[in-house]
């Protein structure tokens, strides 16, 4: 009689631990790989921290005789760094926001110093499309950047950087206009405005409301 063979299965076993092994080390790496590797990035003023790429605004819809659609802030301070190089002497930073759905003639751009301290100068966010000289434009949701940073005019880093732009609705109110009385004049006599001090005038005196939105 043949003696039955018995197997103890230690050789499967060990060959699965080895291969379930190498699937989480390849699993891993593959999540480091995917991590963000940009050493640029924003500081937005938020209260009293800062927020890393990320900027806040709270909208609010205005209707009645001075509807409207209201956004707060109305521009958001920020600062920009790179860890791999830090502000040094002669040196500037320009970004360039190339979302789509800016206009392109030219992208919206931010030129600032990259001198001396932690950070760029700073410089204001604000809601728009396009272009403007003393903000920078960006767009709910993600928005893509490209930088350089120069030094005596010869560019010594370049990337590129991403950072969200969130909106939160507080909802939607009446508003009024602020109305105030004032008094003018249609001759020369004694005139008094609706404090009851009094004014030169040269022509008679009439009532007058003036309103605006505020």
């Amino acid at each position: 009689m043949k003696h039955a063979r018995y197997f103890t299965g230690k050789a499967p076993i060990k060959f699965l631990a080895i291969l379930v092994g190498a699937f989480f080390l390849i699993l891993a790496a593959f999540t480091v790989s995917a991590q963000p590797t940009s050493e640029a990035q924003f500081r937005v003023k938020n209260e009293n921290a800062f927020n890393i790429n990320l900027i806040q605004f709270k909208r609010i819809e205005y209707v009645g005789p001075c509807a409207g659609t209201v956004f707060s802030p109305d521009s958001q301070s920020a600062r920009f760094v790179s860890s791999k190089t830090p502000p040094g002497p002669n040196r500037r930073v320009m970004i360039k926001n190339v979302t789509d759905g800016m206009e392109t003639n030219p992208y919206p751009y931010t030129d600032r110093g990259y001198n001396k301290g932690e950070f760029s100068e700073d410089f204001g966010f604000k809601l728009g499309n396009s272009h403007k000289t003393r903000t920078f434009s960006v767009l709910e949701g993600e928005n893509k950047f490209l930088y350089e940073i120069k030094e005596n005019d010869q560019v010594i880093e370049q990337g590129a950087l991403t950072a969200e732009v969130s909106i939160q609705n507080l909802g939607t109110f009446p508003r009024q206009q602020i109305c105030q009385d004032k008094v003018e004049c249609r001759d020369t006599s004694d005139c008094r405005d609706s404090k009851g001090k009094k004014r030169s005038c040269r022509r008679e005196c009439f009532p007058v409301q003036q309103c605006r939105c505020p």
